[in-house]
Formats: C-alpha cells, sequence, structure tokens
C-alpha cells in the first residue's frame, strides 16, 4: 500500500493532493498539517475516507516533528514512499514591492527575505531530514517540492515580473536545495524533484488577487510567457497533472525543475 505525507494539506493545493490520493483505497494518505484552525473540509474529508490521516506538526520545531515523525511510523509500519512539501509564504506585506523600492526600507527588506527563506528553504529542509529515513524505506523513495515558475530565472525576465522578491529568490532557494538532496541520495535510490503547479486558484492566490490591479500585474507578466493565458486553473487541474509528472520521476530526472506539464510551461 504506498503511502504519501502531503506537508501543508489543509488546504488549497495540499488539500487536492490529499482529496485525489485517498480517492484510490490502496493509497494511505497522511496529511500533516499546523494547526486545526484551517482543516474544517480536510477533517470532513477524513471522516469519509479511513486512509486519510490528519497530524499536526510546527514544521520549524523539531521536537514537533520528532513527535509527529514517531506517529506517522505507526500509521505506515515506519515507510514512506512519496514526500510532497506544500507548505509554504507568498512574502510579507511589502511583497509586491521592487527591488529599488527597497531603498530606505531595509527593516521591509530584511524581514521579507528572512520569513520567505524561512518558510520556502529552512521549512523543506527541517521537514525532509525528520522523515528521511521512513522515505528511505518506502518502495518509491520520493520527495516532491512544490515550487513556483516565479523562481525561474527566464520566466522573471521574460515575464518582467519585478516584484514578489522574497518568493521567487526562496523559490528558486528551495530547487538548488532539492537538487543539492537529489546529489547526496542518488546512491540511495531517494529521487527528488521540484514541481511547480501553475498559476493555481487556490485560497491563497484569491486573496493576493482579490485588488484587480494586482491580478492584472500578474496576468499581463503571464501573457508575456504564455500569450494564450486566461487565467488561473483549478487545484483539480493542476494536482492531476503534477501526479502524472510525479509517477514518470526517475533516477535521470532526480533533482530537476519542472512545471505540473513536466516541462518549463509555467502557465496554461
Amino acid at each position: 500500500m504506498p503511502a504519501w505525507i502531503i506537508i501543508g494539506a489543509a488546504r488549497g493545493i495540499g488539500f487536492e493532493y490529499v482529496n485525489q490520493l485517498s480517492a484510490t483505497s490502496d493509497n494511505e494518505v497522511i496529511a500533516l498539517i499546523r494547526s486545526q484552525g484551517t482543516a474544517s473540509a480536510l477533517n470532513a474529508l477524513a471522516g469519509q475516507r479511513s486512509n486519510i490521516h490528519v497530524v499536526e506538526a510546527d514544521i520549524f520545531s523539531p521536537d514537533s516533528l520528532g513527535k509527529a515523525v514517531a506517529e506517522v511510523e505507526k500509521l505506515t509500519n515506519g515507510a514512506l514512499d512519496v514526500l510532497v512539501h506544500n507548505a509554504y509564504s507568498a512574502g510579507t506585506d511589502a511583497m509586491f514591492l521592487t527591488a529599488s523600492q527597497f531603498t530606505g526600507k531595509e527593516t521591509e527588506l530584511n524581514h521579507e527575505l528572512t520569513e520567505t527563506i524561512k518558510a520556502n528553504v529552512i521549512g523543506p529542509m527541517l521537514t525532509i531530514n525528520a522523515f528521511l529515513p521512513l522515505i528511505g524505506k518506502g518502495s518509491e523513495k520520493k520527495l516532491i517540492y512544490i515550487t513556483s515558475g516565479a523562481g525561474d530565472i527566464d520566466m522573471t525576465r521574460y515575464s518582467r515580473l519585478a516584484a514578489q522578491i522574497g518568493y521567487s529568490a526562496s523559490k528558486a532557494g528551495g530547487n538548488v536545495v532539492m537538487a543539492k538532496y537529489a546529489g547526496e541520495l542518488f546512491d540511495s535510490g531517494i529521487k527528488t524533484l521540484s514541481i511547480s503547479p501553475g498559476w493555481v486558484e487556490t485560497p491563497a492566490t484569491e486573496g493576493l488577487t482579490e485588488d484587480p490591479a494586482v491580478y492584472d500585474y500578474l496576468f499581463n507578466a503571464f501573457k508575456r510567457i504564455q500569450p494564450n493565458v486566461s487565467g488561473m486553473i483549478k487545484a483539480e487541474q493542476s494536482v492531476k497533472a503534477q501526479l502524472e509528472v510525479i509517477a514518470k520521476l526517475d533516477a535521470e530526472g532526480s533533482g530537476a525543475f519542472v512545471s505540473h506539464h513536466g516541462d518549463r510551461q509555467w502557465v496554461d
């Protein structure tokens, strides 16, 4: 029975991973969340499907992660096949400032970079390191990092997306870290992948794009790299495509950075 753990499973893309994976009764799905505050839909789904197990943990606390690992170990007979790290930070209140606009705002700049690097680089490393022994005992042996096309230099150049500096830089950093894991773990058979979900309609992105000016800014930027873009896609569509890419991950592709299409088409 394949065992998956989804980090950041309460809402959006993480929740959709749990939903689609648990629809197959052969899958054992661990939904790791920070707190129950936003997990009502997840708990309702878990109440309907016995192969979903909701586990709470603070991914920045080694003690909390240690307790979660012990709990998951019991649930999965000591092995995990696939870890999907979806928890992230889009940035602070200063996320839409461009580089030069941080002049005289050094405190804001420090906060923007510190918060995003903590969530998008350090958090994934702490989580992966905690669960790595269980992944090593699985059959699939896959570590998946949900990243963003915003972490791609060429995408940034051609879209002219000048803001979201912390998000873009930290996601790029996370991609490099996953490639580092791929090199380190190659001989053990553990494979890694950084995968961008596309421009997805989730509670988080809806909050960012409620302002028409922000939506237009992003839409026009994405149109420069994909002239046929029509808007955000549904989480269901994105996760279905991601799972197809993950299923094809092999040793040769380990450490790669791709879109939900398995290539560099970041938006639909």
